[in-house]
């Protein structure tokens, strides 16, 4: 070949050259795109999970002190006994509480719960000039409860505080009674939402407008990547958390597949390119052996050399390929007409059972035994690549012996001389999927009884009422406290009461022998329980089958006059044909259980309508 007659064929090669180098580092940049959405999206996971338990822990304290101002505003101010009880029975439930406190309709302080670390507390007046003055004055005038920034506590240490309205019947006109006050620390109540969070994968700030006002573990002045979420905190919306990844973490979701990927892909680059640029010479050297006989055996020993390279960077080509076998990640290239497989790694088909043989027999000739759903999905991966949108799909595989396997599949469709190619790229995500259940059932449980907690009475309740009137059934409520609690817990201490609780809700839970009922832990020592299509016969023979198994237990009470241990139910019972909604059931079931308790406890009550 003349050399005028070689450089286009030269420009070719290394223009080719170019464009698999591109190619290659496409790809390297996709798997790590993929590594970095993999990163992000347990990032947005886990922060959007600790947001949801903050507002829920907040919501839980608020619907407690909304519940003393039920009490207060129902009943005319409480005497101080029951105030205190009522006060103490929402500490205890809540460690990161500073106090709970009564401010008069003066604005001085009155009633303080706990006295301890609070006596720079007790001479305390709201005046204008305070920071939350303002706020005060709007959940007055409203008569809603209002939630404060932080500010500086007169205990010491930063906090905010919940204001909630009381009011009493003054000559038959409403009049303000001051204010219930829930004062929070800042440090116990992030520590108790972190309490579950791995110290080694995130650094978490609470953040107030912007400025850091907690944090957890070795936060950097600027975090590389790092999520910050509002928080809707009752009417306050100042508050926002910030997550951002360790190192630890960083380091231990970052993979060297990519780096392989890419030098896999620049040596296979570099292979073609050197074996196209070989076919050349060895083309210039046969025109070269027709011109001159004389040189004939010396081009042929260069072309059996040639040959022999070619066989080299053939075996130098298996071993990149082979290299893939490396990876715990499925790798497998197909042709979508004919389904036949130009290549896979050890990974895709070892996982499920196969031989290699078997896997790709199965593609080809029945794809849905292997991938149910198949030809949906494939459709799915082209309208995704159109549409230029994620073309990561969650599937299942079937094992050889029957199972499924969850997968996470990612794909890239590839047109070459007219035919398509799908390259896949799966991965068991089994482990995510186990972690991601476990955690919703975690968020429906409370940590020390095992019951049902009050987030998930909330949500079962009303979904339980859409249903039982459908179908025209009852349904039964019964509002649980045990008696004389916070006088058990003084005598015993704090580990003998936990141990009670957890007693108590073990009868509570063999108490229930059908499908559909639920016992929760609605606070503190007050428990709930929802009885699906169950009418009055129903719930006294449950409510007394509670106390047996109660008194059976003997648990010793030294300050009850029983002796033992007791509890006080109030039961309601819905009609089906009602229109009631959830709020007013749970306050005649709060009703029934306070009427129980003032008629000598270690009863049950059932709600009756007030005469007409």
């Amino acid at each position: 070949m003349p050399a005028s007659s070689a450089w286009p064929a030269r420009l070719a090669l290394a223009f080719l050259l170019l464009v698999l180098s591109g190619a290659s580092v496409l790809l390297w940049r996709q798997i790590e795109g993929v590594q970095q959405q993999r990163l992000d999206e347990r990032l947005g996971y886990q922060a959007r999970t600790l947001a949801r338990q903050l507002e829920s822990t907040l919501y839980l304290e608020v619907d407690g002190l909304e519940r003393i101002a039920r009490l207060w505003n129902r009943l005319g101010r409480l005497p101080r006994d029951s105030w205190e009880e009522e006060a103490q029975r929402t500490l205890a439930g809540f460690p990161a509480y500073q106090s709970i406190q009564w401010l008069g309709e003066d604005l001085r302080m009155r009633w303080l719960l706990p006295l301890a670390g609070n006596e720079a507390a007790l001479s305390f007046r709201l005046t204008p000039d305070h920071p939350n003055y303002a706020l005060a004055m709007e959940a007055r005038a409203t008569g809603e409860q209002r939630f404060s920034n932080s500010f500086q506590l007169v205990q010491g240490g930063r906090g905010f505080v919940l204001y909630t309205p009381l009011y009493r019947e003054q000559d038959g006109v409403r009049v303000f009674d001051g204010f219930l006050q829930g004062v929070f620390r800042v440090e116990p109540l992030m520590q108790e939402l972190l309490a579950q969070l791995d110290p080694g994968s995130f650094n978490v700030e609470l953040l107030e407008d912007g400025q850091r006002l907690f944090r957890h573990g070795a936060v950097e002045q600027a975090p590389q990547r790092s999520l910050q979420l509002p928080l809707s905190l009752l009417n306050n919306q100042a508050f926002s958390l910030r997550l951002s990844p360790t190192q630890e973490l960083l380091e231990q979701l970052h993979s060297p597949l990519p780096g392989v990927v890419l030098g896999a892909s620049l040596a296979i680059s570099l292979l073609l390119v050197a074996a196209l640029a070989l076919a050349l010479e060895n083309s210039r050297r046969a025109q070269a052996l027709q011109a001159a006989n004389r040189r004939y055996k010396i081009e042929e020993t260069r072309r059996q050399e040639t040959e022999q390279r070619l066989h080299e960077s053939r075996e130098r080509l298996q071993l990149v390929l082979d290299l893939t076998d490396s990876s715990h990640d499925g790798l497998f290239i197909f042709d979508t007409t004919n389904r036949e497989l130009l290549h896979m790694n050890q990974a895709t088909y070892a996982s499920l059972g196969y031989r290699p043989e078997q896997f790709a027999q199965l593609l080809r000739n029945d794809p849905e035994k292997l991938l149910p759903g198949f030809h949906r999905w494939l459709e799915q991966a082209r309208q995704a690549q159109r549409d230029n949108l994620s073309r990561i799909f969650q599937r299942e595989l079937i094992r050889r012996d029957g199972s499924r396997q969850p997968a996470e599949i990612n794909t890239q469709l590839v047109q070459l001389h007219g035919r398509e190619f799908l390259i896949a790229v799966s991965r068991d995500n089994s482990e995510r999927l186990q972690l991601e259940a476990q955690l919703q059932r975690l968020s429906q449980l409370d940590g020390l009884t095992g019951l049902y907690n009050r987030r998930y009475f909330d949500q079962q309740l009303p979904a339980e009422l859409r249903r039982l009137r459908r179908s025209g059934a009852p349904l039964a409520l019964l509002m649980l406290d045990i008696d004389h609690f916070k006088a058990y817990n003084d005598a015993l201490g704090h580990l003998a009461g936990d141990d009670a609780l957890r007693k108590v809700s073990s009868v509570l839970r063999e108490s229930l022998q059908r499908e559909g009922d639920a016992a929760c832990r609605y606070g503190g020592e007050e428990f709930a329980i929802i009885l699906a299509n169950t009418g009055l016969d129903g719930g006294e023979h449950v409510a007394a089958r509670i106390h047996e198994a109660i008194a059976s237990l003997a648990i010793a009470h030294p300050a009850s006059p029983l002796g033992r241990l007791s509890l006080s139910i109030g039961l309601t019972v819905l009609d089906p044909v009602s229109d009631e909604q959830p709020g007013e059931l749970v306050s005649r079931s709060d009703q029934a259980l306070y009427s129980a308790k003032h008629r000598g406890r270690n009863c049950t009550y059932l709600w009756q309508p007030p005469a007409a």
